[in-house]
Order: structure tokens, then C-alpha cells, then sequence
């Protein structure tokens, strides 16, 4: 057990003294009065936990990094005392000492010394009591300061009081030699020396173990007590069988086809792999670091097979197939801890280089790993953190999306600012600023496409700025699980992609999840609405458009809508990029460039995740989709008929984690697309042939991700 430097300090003291001492006159505190009247039971308290649970507890003990508690219907449990939010842990004792008086007494610290137990009570106050008055904690348990054996309890001495045995879950016998247990009190040369108990689950031996310490993982320091290295492999491979809504092109290979619309069944495979290695300096928990730096070099291999030409290639007489291989730094910075701010660790930071930023819990706004500088930190015991951030991006490789060493002629500006335990424990508030600049230019994608600007409408270089007003929030009330985001953007198009003038950009997104938890069950609802342009031919642009989105949000990965880009056919233009819920009208995710003249969306959804088992995930979704306004619909396709329903989203699978760690992850799905009226209207062929005027078919997604990460 741990001794508190008070404690310590004066058991050093008394051992300075003849060890009959103990027994005669105590030199640092009376002792205990014997068979003094039992007191009371101790009134119950509410222990709430981080996931919203609230118990009734009759008693608690903080042990080995737990905290143990018996509830008022006598039933005994244990959590980490990480997931404890109230009451706090220092209130909470670190054993309970029982007495053969029928006492019950809260202590912090506990040792043993010329036959008595010396005790530090909740209250600061220091007593001792002879070894045969204690019935709890068994005395072996109790580290000793004088290097004796141990003594036996007394025998029967805890049925002679008429007492129950204290509660303690899952007992486990103690391995060691009794003669070795004298030691328990030695110190440890570090706390890297604390050796992790063996896993049964990898009975050959310790090097197959992935809990195992190892130096190149950063378990261990390879230099001193603090300069620690990692090196991290990640393998994923994706593959996707689709149905998506393409055309036929200015040339098919199937001369006797006539209808605008062909076969959109395609394979599409990417598998990536990322190294990267990282050396620090800090001790890895709490404090932050002092200095950083960190590489990770990715390889990609990107297959494409389509049934149709000109999906892939601009020239015609290129194949339906595309495959392509990519190699590129993902990350590369340099980070280090400008000053301290507090004794609780709160610091102020800087980093510089290609690194990952993320706006919002769900990845709304700015979701990506690009070229920048980030000054970011905490205040108040980590109560306030924030970000002050300038990104000078880089271009996308087209088909990987990985980095390239090409400027892509665009900045973002980010200040944002976190409070956590915002109107309820467990509950944390965001208030952002964002300010992109995209300069006006000329570019064409790997494949030959020209994308910047959008061959829609008025093909002329276009600048846009645009900046972000937002509100996000990500926690519990409770039991009810809500993640919340408000943005307003405002800005302006200089050259309007559809009316060439000076646009004015007013745009409106909001969007919510509530959840509530049910034993092994997640039951979830979904609503999100972002503004559409409704008259597209002002100089006012009211749609919503985003800077680089990886939304997961109403099914995420599990939504045919969200994980599939959808083309607009007869433009060169997607309704909706891959990775998105916003239907921005862009030639290309990365890219091309933002449009706020847009039909917006609505979308109601609900949705289901399942615990099958702990190793095992069940996630559902199931989504309604609607346009928030058609009209730049009906005049970039020229059909007066274009209505406001999408259609109704929906998909299942799992995810599967078979060691119960992230070391392999599995996870597999369905999704499935059924269109609705205006999602018809678009994708209908107006001909009057026979073959022609087709409906729109089902759409769907099968894929497969397999992830190993060392």
C-alpha cells in the first residue's frame, strides 16, 4: 500500500527509536483506546461514474488503481478509478482497517512495525494498534518497516467478533513466498521497472504478446527516465463492391446503347500502408511533452474497375480499370512545450509541419492531415484547452488523397476554444472561428480532369473566402449521450460559378445525435440540416459548403449517403463527394473548390448499435434524405421538374476486434440506397425512346476493412 510522505516521514523518525518504544510511549500519536463503542454505520453516498451510472454506495476503497464499492444492496463492484467523476478520489480511502472492537475505520496509509499497525486515518491524524486487534487487511497485506516475519492473525478472532468479512472483489492469493513478502515495501529503481502480469491468452511466451514492454513501442524509455521512441505500422485494406448512378460518356463500348445513363456497378479497392516513427521527450502520462518530433511515410495502391468509359480517364480509348500506386509523407512535425502554465501541468505548446487536425468530435468542418503551424494548450487543470492554428494547404493526390509536395494555393485559419464540464460533469463545449482563402487558379487532377475551376456553368477562375462561426458540443447529460453542432459561414465568391458576378455567402448548418445507452444496447437518433442556395441567379450564395469534411455522423461508414460519392450526371461535378453529407456541388473533394450555391440537405435518422459481445460490434443506421432547396437542381439540368426527396439511406455491419484491442480490427457492411422522387427526377433519362426514361435503380455498397496496427 502507499504511504503518504507525512506518514513516511514519521515512521522514519519513530524507527530511530528503541523498537520497545512502540509499545510503551508512541512518539508520533496516541493509541487506539481499546474496545471502544462501535460507531455507526456510515451514511450511504452517491457515486456517480463518466458513462452517467449513479450507485447508491454503503462504502468505497480506492486499491490498486480501483475503487471498490458496495452498494446499498450489498452487492460489490470494481471500476478504474479513472471513470469515478464524483465524489472526488482523494475523498475516497485507500482501505478500510477493521478492528476486533467491531470498528471500521477509513484510512489513507497503512504499515507495520515491532508488533503494531501504525495507521493515517482521512483525516490526517496517526494512531497505532496492536497487530492482533486487526482483523482487516490480512497483516501480509500490510507492508512492514523493520524487516520481520510476518505474524499469523489470530485465529478465529473475526468469528469471536460476530463480524462479516469485509467486502473485496475477485481475491486472488499472493504468489510469492511468505518470506518475500517482507519486501513489499521496496522501492522500485522506476516505475518502467513495474513488470505487467502474463496473458493467458498467449501462453508461447512474452514475445507474441502485444501488452508486451517494448522500447520501440514507447513503453519503455530508450534514454534516461523520459526520451521515448514509437515506431507504428498500420496496414488497412478496404474493398468495396458499388452501385452508383454514372453516364455513359461521349463513348461507349456497347454501341447499341443509347440510354444516358450506364452501368454504374464498380470494384474498388485501396490498400494503404503507413509507417511512422516518433521521438519524444516527457513522461508520457499528465504532463505534456516537452519536445516532439514525428514521421509517417504511406504507401498506397489505388483499383478502380468500372463498366463504363470516361469514368476514370478522359481520353476515351483508356481502359475501364485504373490502377495507380502512391507513395507520400502523411505527417512530418516538430513539437515543443513553449511554457508552463500551472502546477497541475497545464501548458502551452507549439507545433510546426504536416500534422492531423480535427475541428469537431464528428469531423463536420476540417477533417485532415496537411501542412501547418499550431499553437495549442490547456488552462485550469485541463478544464480550458485551445487551439490557434494557420494551414498552408498542400494539394491531394487525386486518387489516394494523400499528400503531395504541391501547393495547393489555399490557407485556413483556426481558432478554437474547449471547456470541459460545461452545464453538467462529463459534457464539453467548443466555440470555433475558421477563415479559408482560396486564391483563383487553374487545375487539373491526375486523371486529366480539369477541376479548378468547375466545368459547370461559367468555367472562369473563381476566389472564394470564406469564415466559420461555430458552436459544438460533445458529451452526457446523464444517460443521455448528445453530440451538437452550429455553424454560420459568411463570406464572399468573387466570381460566382453560376453567374460569374460577386456573390455575397450566407450559409446555415446545424446538426445533433442523442443517445441513450441500454445495458448492451445504444439506441440513437439523428437530425441535420444544412441551408441550400434557393434563388441561384442573386448575388447571394445561402448554401453550405464545408473546407475538408470526414463526417461520421447518422451511420458514418454504415451510410450508403455518407461513404459513396455520387456524380451529377450531365455536369462535371458530384452531387456529394466520398466521406461527406454535403451535397456541395464540387468538382472534387480536395480538389476543387467550394460552392455554396447548392440544394442543401435534411436528414432525420435513427440507428442502433449493439455489444454482441465484448469483442464484437452490431452497428445500424437508417437515414431520410430531402434537398433543402432544388432550384440550382432544376437550372444547372434544365428540367423543370426536379423534387425535394432524396431518398431513404440505410446499412448494417460489424466491427470486430478479436484480442479487444486496436491491434486488429475487422469490420464489414451493407449499405443500401433506395431513391426517392427527386432523386429520380435527376437520374431518369427525359428521351422519349423506348430504352430511354429508365428509373433510377437501387443502389448499394458491400465493403470490407481489415486493419492491423502494431
Amino acid at each position: 500500500m502507499r504511504l503518504t510522505p507525512a506518514l513516511s516521514l514519521v515512521l522514519a523518525l519513530a524507527a530511530a527509536s528503541a523498537p520497545a518504544a512502540f509499545a510503551s510511549e508512541p512518539r508520533f500519536g496516541p493509541a487506539l483506546v481499546p474496545e471502544a463503542p462501535v460507531p455507526p454505520e456510515p451514511a450511504p453516498f452517491t457515486l456517480e461514474l463518466r458513462d452517467g451510472r449513479r450507485f447508491r454506495v454503503i462504502e468505497a476503497v480506492r486499491r490498486d488503481g480501483q475503487v471498490v464499492f458496495q452498494t446499498a444492496a450489498g452487492r460489490t463492484f470494481s471500476v478504474a478509478e479513472d471513470q469515478v467523476v464524483e465524489p472526488a478520489l482523494e475523498q475516497l480511502p485507500a482501505e478500510i482497517l477493521e478492528l476486533a472492537d467491531g470498528r471500521r475505520l477509513p484510512v489513507r496509509s497503512l504499515a507495520r512495525q515491532g508488533g503494531s499497525v501504525y495507521l493515517e486515518t482521512m483525516g490526517g491524524a496517526t494512531f497505532f494498534v496492536p497487530e492482533d486487534r486487526v482483523l482487516w487487511p490480512p497483516l501480509a497485506r500490510i507492508p512492514r518497516l523493520d524487516g520481520g516475519a510476518d505474524a499469523e492473525p489470530a485465529a478465529g478472532a473475526a468469528a469471536d467478533a460476530g463480524l462479516e468479512a469485509p467486502f473485496e472483489p475477485s481475491p486472488r492469493p499472493d504468489p510469492r513466498p511468505r518470506g518475500d513478502r517482507a519486501q513489499m515495501a521496496a522501492p522500485l529503481p522506476d516505475r518502467w521497472s513495474i513488470a505487467y502480469p502474463p496473458d493467458p491468452r498467449f501462453p508461447a511466451g512474452r514475445a507474441k504478446d502485444p501488452y508486451n514492454q517494448n522500447r520501440l513501442k514507447g513503453d519503455l524509455p530508450i534514454a534516461g527516465q523520459d526520451l521515448f521512441l514509437v515506431l507504428t505500422g498500420i496496414l488497412d485494406a478496404p474493398t468495396e463492391v458499388r452501385r452508383a448512378p454514372v453516364f455513359t460518356g461521349v463513348s461507349t463500348s456497347r454501341p447499341d446503347t443509347d440510354e444516358f445513363f450506364g452501368r454504374g456497378e464498380q470494384l474498388f479497392t485501396t490498400p494503404r500502408a503507413f509507417v511512422s516513427a516518433e521521438l519524444f521527450k516527457g513522461q508520457t502520462a499528465f504532463k505534456p511533452k516537452t519536445w516532439a518530433l514525428k514521421a509517417t511515410l504511406a504507401a498506397n495502391v489505388n483499383v478502380l474497375a468500372t463498366r463504363e468509359r470516361n469514368q476514370v480517364y478522359t481520353d476515351v480509348r483508356e481502359d475501364e480499370t485504373r490502377v495507380r500506386a502512391d507513395l507520400a509523407l502523411e505527417e512530418a512535425f516538430a513539437e515543443v512545450k513553449l511554457a508552463d502554465l500551472s502546477p497541475r501541468y497545464d501548458a502551452v505548446s507549439l507545433r510546426v509541419g504536416i500534422q492531423p487536425f480535427v475541428t469537431d468530435a464528428r469531423g463536420f468542418l476540417f477533417n485532415d492531415f496537411n501542412l501547418g503551424a499550431r499553437l495549442f494548450g490547456n488552462l485550469g487543470a485541463n478544464r480550458w484547452s485551445f487551439n490557434l492554428a494557420a494551414f498552408d494547404l498542400l494539394e491531394k493526390e487525386t486518387n489516394s488523397e494523400l499528400n503531395t509536395f504541391e501547393k495547393r494555393k489555399q490557407q485556413v485559419y483556426v481558432a478554437s476554444l474547449f471547456r470541459q464540464d460545461t452545464f453538467v460533469k462529463g459534457f464539453t463545449l467548443q466555440a470555433s472561428l475558421h477563415h479559408s482563402r482560396e486564391a483563383a487558379d487553374t487545375h487539373y487532377d491526375k486523371n486529366g480532369f480539369l477541376v479548378r475551376p468547375a466545368r459547370i456553368a461559367r468555367v472562369e477562375e473563381r476566389a472564394v473566402r470564406s469564415t466559420y462561426f461555430g458552436l459544438t458540443g460533445d458529451g452526457h447529460f446523464g444517460r443521455l449521450n448528445l453530440t451538437s453542432a452550429l455553424y454560420h459561414v459568411r463570406g464572399t465568391d468573387e466570381n460566382d460559378l453560376i453567374t460569374g458576378e460577386e456573390h455575397e455567402i450566407r450559409g446555415w448548418f446545424a446538426a445533433a445525435e442523442a443517445s441513450i445507452d441500454k445495458d448492451w444496447a445504444r439506441f440513437k437518433v439523428s437530425a441535420l440540416w444544412a441551408s441550400g442556395d434557393g434563388d441561384p441567379n442573386d448575388t447571394r450564395s445561402e448554401g453550405f459548403d464545408v473546407i475538408y469534411d470526414l463526417s461520421n455522423f447518422a451511420g458514418g461508414l454504415f451510410s450508403y449517403w455518407t461513404r459513396t460519392g455520387v456524380a451529377l450526371t450531365q455536369t462535371a461535378v458530384t452531387l456529394k463527394p466520398p466521406g461527406s453529407l454535403i451535397p456541395s456541388l464540387r468538382s472534387n473533394k480536395f480538389e476543387g473548390q467550394a460552392s455554396f450555391v447548392n440544394p442543401g440537405l435534411q436528414l432525420l435518422g435513427v440507428g442502433v448499435d449493439v455489444e454482441l459481445k465484448p469483442e464484437l460490434k452490431l452497428v445500424t443506421a437508417l437515414n431520410l434524405l430531402r434537398f433543402d432547396d432544388v432550384d440550382v437542381l432544376r437550372l444547372l439540368l434544365f428540367q423543370d421538374r426536379v423534387r425535394q426527396s432524396i431518398g431513404l439511406d440505410g446499412g448494417a455491419g460489424v466491427i470486430w476486434r478479436p484480442l479487444l484491442n486496436e491491434n486488429v480490427v475487422v469490420t464489414a457492411g451493407v449499405t443500401g440506397f433506395l431513391p426517392g422522387g427527386g432523386f429520380r427526377d435527376i437520374y431518369r433519362s427525359s428521351c422519349a425512346a423506348g430504352i430511354c426514361g429508365a428509373p433510377s435503380k437501387p443502389l448499394f455498397a458491400g465493403f470490407a476493412l481489415v486493419r492491423l496496427f502494431y
